[in-house]
């Protein structure tokens, strides 16, 4: 039996950068990190009763909906799945998750070092991924909510009230905190969006060290850029997806800091009263100290932030 690749998630609130930096990640040989696989989060019991062919069969609708909707070119089947743990002489719920890492794999699954996906929001189920894998990776990518607002405005889904999005960013980031007392040191690493911005090299060599492979020759010009490899299989098609578009554009400075032009004073105020403690703890500057609204027990203006929300979202889904 080959060695099963090591699980890698790069994780974080949403529209932090996690799709950029795992298509660079994905640059390295011995690397596989697929498009976003969101069914594990949201398929505990389906995987813990795996066993079951009823549940099986689940599962597999289940995840083929999620490999629709994130431009996969492979489908999930119970034969594919069957084969993959006879070849590989493993089962149970991490076996089928690989099997759905490897799909899409240029590389075969056993020559691979590391394999994972970029699901932003599995920083909220972190004690459910090491459940899984006591021996995953992790990737946490951090951005200036401000920033991380403004983005997720602009979105068809994800909040669409300031103060919603802003209270999102710091529960990613809480859960993310939370969880660095359960990951080994060694295991995780928090990778700055300004600096991969910034120092784009440096970004990636700082990776590429940890992850022990620092020693691989890299063409960062080529690296740096999104485009098709010799595999055939890069983010691509999740960069002409709408929402990714920015993919496509060299990673530079003046991604930094759109809050500035896209948002209002008191929009940008609401934000830091939020989110304050979350900036300070990952170096972002608030304009000046607020005292947090539920410090003062403010839910009235909270609940009208999530009424507005509800209300903006969904008629943003009708109209968009």
């Amino acid at each position: 039996m080959s060695k099963p690749p090591v699980p890698i998630f790069v994780l974080g609130s949403g529209r932090s950068g996690t799709t950029v930096t795992a298509s660079l990640i994905n640059r390295l040989p011995g690397v596989h990190i697929a498009k976003e696989t969101g069914f594990i989060a949201q398929s505990v019991e389906l995987l813990r009763d795996i066993a079951n062919p009823r549940s099986r069969r689940q599962l597999i609708d289940v995840v083929n909906s999620w490999l629709v909707i994130e431009k996969w070119s492979g489908r999930a089947s119970e034969e594919g799945f069957a084969e993959f743990c006879c070849q590989h002489q493993i089962n149970g719920p991490s076996a089928f998750i690989h099997y759905v890492w490897q799909i899409d794999s240029p590389t075969p699954w056993e020559q691979l070092n590391f394999i994972g996906d970029n699901t932003p929001l599995y920083v909220l189920s972190i004690p459910w991924l090491l459940e899984l894998f006591p021996g995953a990776r992790f990737v946490h990518m951090v951005r200036d909510p401000r920033d991380v607002v403004c983005s997720v405005l602009s979105m068809r889904f994800g909040a669409d009230d300031p103060v919603v999005a802003a209270m999102e960013w710091h529960h990613a980031l809480g859960c993310w905190l939370m969880a660095e007392r359960m990951i080994p040191a060694e295991n995780r690493i928090e990778i700055r969006y300004e600096d991969l911005c910034q120092s784009a090299e440096s970004t990636i060599r700082k990776l590429t060290h940890w992850l022990r492979a620092d020693d691989t020759p890299l063409d960062m010009e080529s690296t740096l850029k999104l485009e098709e490899n010799a595999g055939g299989v890069t983010f691509q098609s999740v960069a002409n997806l709408a929402h990714h578009q920015r993919l496509q554009e060299p990673l530079n400075a003046g991604r930094i800091g759109r809050y500035r032009t896209e948002l209002s004073e008191k929009d940008i105020a609401r934000i830091e009263a939020v989110a304050q403690n979350g900036m300070l703890a990952c170096g972002y500057q608030p304009a000046a100290w607020q005292v947090s609204p539920h410090a003062t027990e403010d839910r009235i203006s909270q609940v009208h932030a999530m009424i507005r929300n509800l209300m903006k979202r969904g008629l943003r889904r009708l109209t968009r």
